[in-house]
């Protein structure tokens, strides 16, 4: 019982991470880039997008609106407005969707008058949009974990948000990077299942949305390891010690490439002046200070972190963040024993 419950939770912290890679990617998609002060407003966005189609079954279906009311104690006097408040749910979640949608731009660019009203009916087609980008990615994902454990593979996910054109260069980016790892790949088109979630928003979202989500994604696929490069998110699936050395490739390279690791507006400005520090365009001491004074949530200051370490690794003298040195052979076994002795000797004589 304990191995089972370790199984779902493993998969429940997993899928919790590509659901809000997916969510933030869409929302960055409809509205642009979101300020950290702005996120609440994303969370009840996205409450109201999944309760909609929700209630609009219960509406379509009165028993699932049974079903549904048996997780709550309704009192006797509102039994018989159940439906009519289900109606009227139905009508203002998309609305109000709309209505937190309109806040999101800052103070200045917010819509006003008929634009204001234009942006709040905006709340259905995107309501509808962000629900089917959740649901699909909550079947998709964990189909993508089962299929690697029957194939006693194992699966990763890398946290992404390709740039606006970008796409094309991140796979070429990412693929090399395997190719000086040793992993051979070759690019492939992604089964539509993946492509859904893009589709959706391009058809919903209009032309705007429709040149930010690319036309076919991609597979790189080589022997024992599979990757397939959504807009939000690199998911993995490979042998152990194949999919090890590919995290670590495509870990350092994702640093240099047409893609951001974190979410928020403000953290995202830090990673592309961290980009202009390693063409020798931005102060990497500024940007290290900046990264201490401001209030970013914690786990896109780690990652953040990690970014301005490989940067200064990538602008040192080594102009290498890689483990090993190529141009530095490792002594002869013969040698290094050697050494190892003579600090063994000098350690027992007291030095």
């Amino acid at each position: 019982m304990l191995e089972i419950g370790f199984v779902f939770a493993f998969i429940g912290r997993q899928l919790g991470r590509v659901l809000t890679l997916a969510f933030n990617w869409a929302t960055i998609v409809l509205f642009g880039r979101v300020p950290q002060d702005r996120q609440l407003y994303l969370s009840g966005m996205a409450l109201t997008a999944l309760l909609w189609p929700i209630v609009l079954a219960g509406i379509a279906f009165p028993s699932f609106a049974t079903f549904l009311l048996g997780f709550f104690t309704v009192p006797d006097w509102l039994k018989g407005w159940v439906r009519l408040v289900m109606l009227v749910l139905a009508i203002l979640l998309p609305l109000a969707n709309g209505a937190l949608s309109a806040r999101l731009p800052d103070e200045g660019k917010r819509p006003r008058g008929r634009a204001l009203a234009t942006t709040i009916l905006r709340g259905y087609p995107n309501s509808l949009a962000l629900f089917v980008v959740l649901i699909w990615m909550m079947i998709v994902a964990p189909l993508g974990q089962i299929r690697a454990l029957l194939r006693r593979w194992e699966a990763a996910h890398v946290p992404i948000a390709v740039k606006p054109a970008g796409y094309d260069a991140v796979v070429h980016d990412l693929a090399e990077a395997l190719d000086r790892a040793g992993i051979r790949v070759t690019r492939k088109r992604a089964h539509w299942a993946y492509e859904l979630p893009g589709k959706v928003l391009a058809i919903l979202g209009g032309d705007t949305v429709r040149s930010l989500v690319p036309v076919q994604l991609a597979d790189l696929v080589g022997d024992g390891f599979e990757m397939t490069l959504h807009p939000m998110d690199l998911s993995l699936v490979g042998r152990k010690k194949t999919l090890s050395h590919a995290r670590a490739a495509i870990v350092r390279e994702l640093t240099f490439t047409e893609a951001y690791q974190t979410w928020s507006k403000e953290a995202q400005a830090v990673e592309d002046r961290l980009i202009k520090a390693a063409r020798g365009q931005d102060d990497l001491d500024a940007i290290g200070t900046e990264l201490n004074e401001r209030d970013f949530d914690f786990e896109e200051w780690e990652i953040l972190y990690r970014l301005l370490l490989q940067v200064r690794l990538r602008v040192s003298a080594t102009e290498t963040d890689a483990l090993d040195s190529a141009d530095e052979p490792k002594p002869a076994l013969r040698e290094r024993v050697a050494a190892a002795a003579r600090v063994l000797v000098g350690r027992s004589n007291g030095h």
